[in-house]
């Protein structure tokens, strides 16, 4: 029987995709049986459950409509390229021109066509402990090697770079930062992002920052690394910043995002993104656009809910004990349920039997990561009710026999 590659064969399948789905069918099984569950509190995945602007549907509509349907370039139409650089200069704090932005199917395409543009079959990429799983799916299509380092816990689960010293090997490529980071919450300073920036043009390494959360921000400030480079070495082509319009704008599915980077590396991503889908919709980017340039309230209104819940979970896991650090971006959380651990019963049985007993699904911390092995991620898109009824579920559950 033949299966493809053995190491992409051989990776583990997406747990959170599938405690989902288990999810639904328990709560399928128990309305065919008559049973009564508790409702469901769906804090699993990064989904928030605000719809996509009206003003945004509208635009897909109309052009729908109105306008021919054709290929497009494979970078994106110069409309919205430049809609995306006034973007960039206003919230990421640098300038750059449409030439430097190519237009992709989500962060997560944006993601992977800046790692098949720049690392090769053996290459090792350092990537933060914990860290969007999907990171190493990505790597293993590019057959290259995923490093851990690890964002410590004790130190406000923020990057060492002597740490990441100790990891450099001839064979070392890319360095990737994530910030707001997911699955933690925590944003980098700006003498920190300075000190990984300077790490990697030490050592010659491309930094791929992704900014996925870029606007999501409850303390501090976002800085990404490219604001602290001139013209000159942001066009020599080490610094790759990723964007997406899905959590900004509530438009996961519509798979929207971007890349920025120097010109020349741009021409490499380019040919990656015309050989993999040769380009993203007209009627997606149609309402890109109508994002960018409509009303800007919608995504204030939503980022204070976000607040807002971030506020509440802090406030149940304080009066619960289990309060551990806050999260000052994105919209997840992570808590600490090694109590509930043993040599015997692991982080995936706990979630498990969080589903079944209080009917609350939470990702492992595991999938995330060594570092998160006792923890669990919540999301913080989901809403209050769910999020407080969930968190009193886990609580009662770490804290029980």
């Amino acid at each position: 029987m033949r299966f493809g590659k053995q190491y992409l064969y051989d990776l583990p399948p997406n747990d959170i995709i599938k405690l989902g789905a288990l999810a639904q069918q328990l709560q399928q099984e128990a309305q065919t049986s008559g049973e009564q569950l508790p409702p469901l509190a769906r804090l699993q995945i990064g989904e928030p459950i605000f719809s996509t602007p009206e003003h945004i549907r509208l635009a897909a509509i109309e052009a729908i409509e109105h306008e021919p349907i054709t290929y497009g370039p494979p970078d994106g139409w110069h409309w919205l390229r430049e809609l995306l650089a006034e973007k960039v200069e206003r919230v990421d704090g640098y300038s750059v021109t449409p030439e430097h932005i190519a237009v992709a199917v989500g962060g997560t395409g944006a993601i992977q066509a800046s790692l098949t543009a720049t690392v090769s079959v053996g290459d090792e990429v350092l990537i933060p402990d914990p860290h969007w799983p999907q990171y190493i799916v990505q790597l293993a299509a590019c057959g290259a090697i995923g490093v851990p380092y690890s964002l410590d816990p004790e130190n406000e689960w923020l990057p060492d770079v002597t740490q990441l010293e100790k990891l450099v090997t001839s064979r070392t490529r890319l360095l990737i930062v994530n910030s707001p980071n997911n699955p933690t919450g925590v944003v980098i300073s700006p003498q920190l992002m300075h000190d990984l920036l300077n790490f990697a043009n030490r050592y010659g390494l491309y930094l791929l920052s992704d900014e996925c959360y870029d606007q999501i921000i409850f303390e501090r400030k976002h800085v990404s690394p490219a604001s602290m480079l001139s013209r000159e070495e942001f066009e020599s082509g080490r610094c790759i910043c990723i964007y997406s319009f899905s959590k900004t704008y509530a438009m996961t599915g519509w798979r929207l995002g971007y890349i920025v980077a120097g010109t020349q590396l741009m021409k490499t991503i380019i040919h990656v993104l015309d050989g993999s889908y040769a380009n993203v919709s007209t009627i997606i980017q149609r309402a890109g656009a109508a994002a960018l340039t409509g009303s800007q309230e919608c995504v204030t209104e939503m980022c204070g809910a976000y607040h807002r819940r971030r506020d509440l979970a802090i406030d149940v896991l304080k009066s619960l004990g289990r309060y551990a650090y806050t999260p000052q971006g994105a919209f997840y959380l992570l808590i600490n349920v090694s109590d509930k651990m043993s040599q015997s019963y692991n982080v995936g049985q706990f979630v498990l039997d969080l589903l079944k007993k209080h009917n609350v699904v939470v990702a492992p911390g595991n999938v995330f990561g060594s570092m998160t092995g006792k923890y669990v991620r919540i999301s913080l898109a989901a809403s209050e009710e769910e999020i407080e009824r969930g968190l009193r579920g886990i609580c009662e559950f770490a804290s029980s026999g």
